[in-house]
């Protein structure tokens, strides 16, 4: 289990060179298919109408926090985590599973108009703000190297977690017993309920390759 922070800028050159270094059968994500499907038809458009509105805003006066346009953008658009692992899975012509469950991805993006309207754009975009992946760097830190964790395990977390262990199952079952990575968000890597621990997993914090858990 490979453990990631979701849109931190590092993470395509980082995975690419861990996908490198582990030369796994098959790779899992904590991406849905429902999440790509929508972002594939809707991404550009949403991406434009959001850059066409903060230029408006600029020209009207708002001040506009480019972390935080940045941080919407990669919201928006496909994961890095996803392009780095297609590319690769499509080079060495393995296996790529989306394996996330669809009714969260569906949920959430269902408010995507309402997200990109232009009144919530002026708030969201207005400064100053931190950068996502700073504050999610901080909590990562903590929980790592201090063993504080400063973020809820919620029962979403905890069902998703178990449909992402069962695929997982389904594929390590095969003949050949083939070697599963599995990219996910760093958090899922706590398993408080130990859901993962009957695949004997070894955990990495994509950030920082000296602590394994």
């Amino acid at each position: 289990m490979l453990g990631l922070i979701h849109r931190d800028p590092e993470v395509y050159p980082l995975l690419s060179r861990w996908m490198e270094a582990l030369r796994p059968d098959v790779i899992t994500l904590e991406f849905s298919q429902y999440g790509y499907g929508f972002r594939r038809s809707k991404g550009a458009g949403l991406s434009q109408k959001v850059r066409e509105a903060a230029e408006a805003m600029g020209a009207e006066g708002y001040p506009i926090d480019r972390q935080a346009l940045d941080d919407l953008l990669a919201y928006i658009d496909l994961p890095a985590e996803f392009v780095a692992a297609l590319g690769y899975s499509a080079d060495r012509s393995i296996p790529l599973h989306l394996i996330d469950m669809d009714l969260y991805s569906r949920v959430r993006l269902s408010r995507m108009d309402e997200l990109v309207s232009r009144e919530n754009l002026n708030i969201l975009l207005s400064g100053p703000r931190a950068g996502d992946a700073g504050r999610e760097r901080v909590l990562a830190r903590l929980f790592f190297h201090e063993g504080v964790r400063l973020f809820p395990y919620t029962e979403e977390m905890d069902e998703r977690d178990r449909h992402m262990r069962d695929r997982i199952a389904e594929l390590m079952a095969h003949p050949g017993t083939p070697k599963v990575l599995h990219v996910c968000g760093w958090q899922h890597l706590a398993d408080p309920h130990g859901l993962y621990s009957s695949l004997d997993p070894k955990k990495v914090f994509i950030h920082d390759e000296a602590l394994h858990l």
